[in-house]
């Protein structure tokens, strides 16, 4: 049995998922693009057994559960407060044929055949070991069930986040880069490895749509900044740096989204994501 996300679980559990639940609706606004995206490809159908991985708030479960009808949508996440929030917005929305459970999904003892669709927003970058993850997440579909999941492409491709972090990190310098299959938003960034990662993990047929889109930061640079600059990793680049040095790079970060162009919408920069297809044998 491979180990679990320990490292991951604790991040979630604490200033992470604390983090995402206080821009709860700024994100799913954000990412609605790719959530969308992904929905279209997964093509959820009347009837079916969908698990929602990394389902964070619950926004990809709720609207699989609709997509369903007299299906059911399972949404399991390693954090218990990201989980307990999902099941409160699902009951206030009226969207019954759902289920939400604290689980990592890289050791859960899925019933095997039991799904016919797993799908994930953003989700399953952050495994410890993604070939056990997606092995094990392969067991519990039946022959032919489906796997479709949202994952971000390099940063370079991503001003969304590599302007605010090349501002901030002109002042306070940048991290050393984590190794390539290190969890974490760009784990999944390079094609090969993701075909890879889920041809070790016994998937077939596997397809990557690239997927470009605005992702909204905020109605305005106040919010937008409040957005950014509140975020668990700027708080990660600014921990344990001099103050002043931690000012200057929020100073930064408020001149580079001051030299954003407002739209109808508000502020946004290009995002660019792959939706990521493949099938059970």
């Amino acid at each position: 049995m491979a180990a679990d996300n320990t490292v991951m679980a604790e991040l979630w559990n604490g200033p992470s998922g604390e983090n995402w639940i206080r821009f709860d609706e700024h994100h799913n606004r954000g990412l609605r693009p790719w959530g969308e995206a992904l929905l279209t490809a997964a093509a959820p159908a009347a009837g079916e057994r969908v698990l929602d991985v990394g389902c964070g708030t619950g926004w990809t479960t709720r609207n699989a559960a609709r997509a369903v009808g007299d299906g059911h949508a399972w949404g399991a996440d390693i954090s218990q407060m990201l989980v307990t929030r999902a099941a409160a917005t699902a009951e206030a929305e009226g969207v019954r044929n759902v289920a939400f459970t604290v689980a990592d999904a890289q050791i859960y003892p899925f019933e095997a055949g039991g799904l016919d669709l797993a799908i994930s927003r953003f989700g399953v970058m952050f495994f410890a070991d993604a070939v056990a993850a997606f092995a094990n997440i392969g067991r519990a579909l039946v022959p032919g069930g489906r796997l479709a999941f949202a994952c971000w492409q390099e940063m370079a491709h991503n001003p969304w986040i590599g302007v605010p972090f090349r501002a901030m990190t002109a002042e306070v310098g940048a991290p050393e880069p984590p190794p390539p299959d290190a969890p974490g938003p760009w784990s999944l960034a390079e094609p090969d490895r993701v075909r890879s990662v889920l041809g070790a993990a016994g998937f077939a047929g596997v397809e990557l749509d690239s997927v470009e889109a605005p992702m909204w930061l905020g109605d305005t640079v106040d919010e937008a900044y409040e957005f950014i600059g509140g975020s668990r990793n700027a708080g990660l680049l600014l921990e344990g740096k001099d103050p002043e040095a931690a000012a200057r790079a929020l100073a930064a970060l408020r001149r580079a989204l001051e030299g954003v162009e407002a739209g109808d919408e508000g502020l946004a920069l290009p995002g660019r994501a792959w939706v990521v297809t493949a099938t059970r044998p």
